[in-house]
């Protein structure tokens, strides 16, 4: 089984809160304008860096490749760690 997690580069985001609108359950926009990911309803606010891991829940997934693809600033980061009985080979 993989484990996806996802980060937002805040200095990146330009505050248009698509991600929010195709994950409310991953992203939310806080006072500042500037979108966050958040996990288990709590945002986790580790400006600009990657120390803000949220973990992605199976059924969110595809929301959240989908909001990384649509983001304007392109500051959605999506990491996932697969087992190597999951990587194919190359």
């Amino acid at each position: 089984m993989s484990s996806v997690r996802v980060w937002i580069d805040q200095d990146l985001c330009t505050g248009d809160g698509l991600c929010v609108d195709h994950c409310p359950d991953v992203f939310v926009q806080m006072e500042d304008g500037i979108a966050y990911v958040a996990e288990r309803g709590a945002p986790l606010n580790d400006p600009g860096g990657s120390g803000s891991l949220a973990e992605v829940a199976d059924r969110d997934i595809a929301a959240v490749v989908q909001a990384a693809d649509v983001c304007p600033g392109e500051c959605i980061f999506i990491e996932i760690d697969a087992p190597f009985s999951q990587i194919a080979p190359v």
